[in-house]
């Protein structure tokens, strides 16, 4: 079935409908297929390269690739997509089948035409619908629910070619138990109300139907199966990696150069001199160069020690600088002076009058994101396969040596706080960063992570950033013409290297610039209302007392403390931390008055 079923924007395939997700379609369901498959249907054409070396390097990849848009007249997609679940049921004789085996197809549409109906009129050409149903693992497979096996698995064996399955509704209750799987031709029936338990379904098939209808793992998966429903939230986490665009040069003049040029994944040619000089010698933007200094690079590269690998740190050093570099055409700044009110406290107010973001699509993850899915912007590292907890699945079925990215523009304001008084701070008020640490390590053994894959706190700091960044973000939506939604965050905290920054900003694939009004609300005076507003807000929460009282960390699941959907809680794509490690009480005095604000009396 090569036609056009649906549509999604570039941003969307990126962060919700990747390879490997369901998308819901009028007439069925389809899971979008993998990028290995992008060349076959001629995907390729519509794309570009997409210009982000860092984001490369730290990616081990020589190219980025943007999402294909065609305006093809033919109406041909352009991404594949696969029918999942292949199994659909009648709404009308609730006849169960997978695909045109058991229901007919009619330009790629499902309609039962079942005829056995015992005292009820046959089904005459009834628009089928895909079952709610689904199985999947913790290792990223997933696969139609085995309804026959189910069903069957008290002696009685199934027989896809004779077996007929029904999927009764007796609608009284609205339960599991009302859903009855019932195999008519050998007379046995098993309520849906067992399903979730593990026991009664067969390990995981290890099937990847997102790179190939019929795709399997040559290996048999041992993880247990998962029931989940077709539009269940758990069911896909896209990893996502991104950074913003800045013209930052290294120190090693041929970084780029062997990074765009050599493959990373030939083991055997970075580990043998001879081997890597003899492919500078055929590479014609190579061979002109000292093979030496090459493989050094290239060494460095290998080993993690580019100054490339920390995306946060260059960029931190080059907005702090407030000064755009000549020819920047998608990164622009402008320094102002820090508002007198807040001198002592802010460090920097930057306007960043043009910006470019990309992200990148890695990999994704079923039934739980990985530990740090949700800190991807803070450059921690996976530790997922290591403690055998869930693997990433992979979005191709080969290694390639590009993966999908999207590339959005826009502006955004930058403030810094002042280094000097907030350590003073962070000194005082050691007790909470232990209270804080404690519940972050909690967290994560409640989600059964092992104790050496739980990433590291990232400290008082942070929370107070962030908590910032939240109220700021409130603020600002409510004045710069905005919605909360289009607005973002990225976090700059680090002690060691003095890292303590917020950028706010807003970036849209579909337009080269923004509305302006972000930026002009980063001017002095402009921003010193702003901020002032923000902190008086923080102060006080239509859910007091309860809200501000959240000051014991112990039983905290969400490692919040004042923080609630009142106050300061954010949509989840304007979120780096998905709505965690946020407290007023650091920011501002609220009514549990516990003393350990940064802003003392500049609310």
């Amino acid at each position: 079935m090569k036609k056009e079923v649906g549509k999604v924007r570039p941003s969307q395939f990126i962060t919700t409908f990747g390879p490997g997700s369901i998308v819901d379609l009028p007439d069925f369901s389809v899971i979008m297929g993998g990028i290995n498959k992008w060349e076959d249907y001629t995907t390729l054409k519509y794309s570009f390269d997409i210009e982000e070396d860092r984001l490369k390097r730290k990616l081990r990849i020589n190219k980025i690739k943007s999402i294909p848009v065609t305006t093809d007249s033919k109406g041909i997609g352009t991404l594949p997509a696969y029918r999942f679940p292949e199994f659909h049921v009648c709404p009308n004789c609730r006849r169960l089948g997978s695909g045109g085996n058991v229901f007919t197809e009619i330009e790629g549409v499902l309609y039962c035409q079942n005829r056995h109906l015992e005292g009820k009129p046959s089904c005459e050409k009834i628009k089928t619908h895909p079952v709610r149903f689904l199985t999947a693992c913790k290792n990223g497979h997933i696969d139609d629910f085995p309804w026959g096996f189910y069903v069957h698995n008290k002696g009685n064996k199934y027989d896809p070619s004779k077996c007929r399955l029904y999927l009764e509704d007796s609608g009284t209750s609205g339960s599991l138990k009302d859903l009855i799987v019932t195999c008519t031709t050998c007379e046995v029936k098993k309520s849906m109300n067992d399903a979730f338990n593990e026991k009664a379904l067969p390990k995981c098939s290890g099937r990847r139907p997102w790179l190939g209808a019929h795709n399997r793992d040559e290996e048999a998966c041992e993880a247990d199966r998962k029931v989940l429903m077709r539009g269940a939230s758990n069911l896909y986490f896209p990893i996502i990696e991104s950074s913003i665009v800045i013209p930052y040069n290294s120190d090693d003049p041929f970084e780029d150069l062997v990074s765009k040029e050599i493959d990373f994944d030939n083991e055997e040619l970075l580990n043998d001199f001879n081997e890597f000089k003899t492919a500078v010698k055929y590479n014609k933007n190579l061979k002109h160069y000292d093979p030496e200094k090459l493989w050094i690079s290239a060494q460095k590269l290998l080993n993690g020690d580019s100054s490339e690998e920390d995306l946060l740190f260059p960029e931190w050093e080059m907005i702090q600088s407030g000064s755009s570099p000549i020819d920047a055409r998608d990164f622009e700044l402008e320094i102002q002076e820090t508002p007198q009110k807040f001198s002592g406290l802010l460090s920097k107010l930057v306007r960043v009058k043009r910006l470019k973001e990309v992200m990148v699509l890695k990999g994704f993850t079923r039934i739980q994101p990985v530990p740090d899915a949700t800190m991807r912007l803070s450059g921690e590292q996976a530790s997922d396969t290591e403690n055998n907890q869930m693997k990433i699945a992979h979005i191709a079925d080969t290694n390639l040596d590009w993966l999908p990215g999207v590339e959005s523009f826009g502006e955004g304001v930058f403030i810094s706080l002042n280094e000097t008084v907030l350590k003073k701070w962070e000194s005082e008020n050691s007790p909470l960063d232990s209270e804080l640490k404690n519940a972050h390590i909690n967290q994560f053994k409640e989600r059964n992570v092992p104790e050496e894959g739980i990433p590291p706190f990232p400290g008082i700091r942070y929370v107070l950033l962030h908590t910032l960044s939240h109220a700021l973000m409130r603020e600002l939506c409510l004045h710069s013409g905005y919605s909360s939604s289009a607005l973002k965050e990225r976090i700059y905290s680090n002690p060691e290297k003095g890292m303590a920054g917020i950028l706010v900003y807003t970036a849209t694939v579909d337009s080269e610039g923004s509305l302006g009004g972000l930026v002009e609300l980063g001017k002095t005076h402009n921003f010193e209302s702003i901020l002032a507003r923000a902190l008086s807000a923080a102060k006080y929460c239509s859910g007091d007392p309860l809200c501000a009282e959240k000051h014991s960390f112990e039983n905290l699941q969400d490692i919040n403390g004042a923080a609630c959907h009142s106050c300061l809680l954010m949509p989840e794509t304007s979120c780096e931390k998905s709505n965690r490690y946020l407290d007023r009480s650091t920011l501002v005095s609220t009514v549990a008055n516990l003393n350990r604000e940064f802003f003392r009396n500049h609310e």
